[in-house]
């Protein structure tokens, strides 16, 4: 995974990924966010723009993006952006979400009964 060095000279990429951090994750400081690339990584795919994922993807390989893909964490993806992501890194929109505990993607609490 690659690692970001926030003190490097190249602060116009700094200024770009800190701004994305900030829209993907309001909630966390942008240098926090960064530390974790692979989370970063899974945010920018979950939540990011289109110009955010052009950006991002000029800083990281698509292994960086497939591993993160492959660690992210339950409950981030949308069941589409999780398809779409798997087609493109993998060919296969149909592999499984992360659950929280098992059974949990088979809930849908806008179903009612």
């Amino acid at each position: 995974m690659t690692r970001l060095t926030l003190n490097s000279a190249d602060s116009t990429m700094n200024a770009e990924l800190e701004e994305i951090a900030k829209r993907i994750n309001w909630y966390t400081e942008p240098g926090q966010t960064l530390a974790n690339t692979g989370l970063f990584l899974a945010q920018t795919m979950a939540r990011g723009s289109a110009d955010d994922i052009v950006a991002v993807d000029r800083y990281f390989s698509q292994e960086d993006f497939r591993k993160a893909y492959l660690d992210a964490p339950p409950g981030l993806f949308s069941k589409r952006a999780w398809a779409y992501w798997g087609l493109k890194l993998l060919d296969d929109p149909d592999r499984p979400m992360p659950e929280r505990f098992p059974g949990a993607n088979q809930l849908d609490w806008r179903k009612r009964r």
